[in-house]
């Protein structure tokens, strides 16, 4: 998901459903669902400067709660925070994709 652009993030408070929409390196339209959310952080200070662009996607790992954590840095070094019974990532398309995809698997 690095270099992904971030376009949006929906909160659907009565269903508890988060969806973040990406644009791929490739162009693709691309959503990361997010279901069962407890807590959703969206810092946006901008601390290594104004980005729209993700860096690097850490989990989903495991809570004390038996939920599920997801955290998305940004370029801009912000870190989007979602806990969450389960998740839906995008399936992968490229070859460098699919490796990272495997990656998050295994964690």
């Amino acid at each position: 998901m690095h270099d992904w652009t971030l376009l949006s993030i929906l909160f659907e408070w009565k269903s508890g459903r988060v969806t973040l929409a990406f644009r791929t390196d490739g162009s693709q339209s691309v959503k990361l669902m997010a279901h069962g959310v407890a807590e959703l952080h969206v810092p946006r200070f901008n601390e290594w400067g104004p980005s729209v662009s993700v860096n690097k996607v850490l989990g989903p790992s495991d809570c004390a709660s038996g939920r599920r954590e997801v955290e998305i840095e940004m370029q801009s070094g912000d870190r989007v925070r979602i806990v969450a019974v389960s998740f839906d990532f995008p399936q992968p398309t490229t070859a460098e994709e699919i490796t990272a995809h495997a990656s998050l698997l295994r964690d």
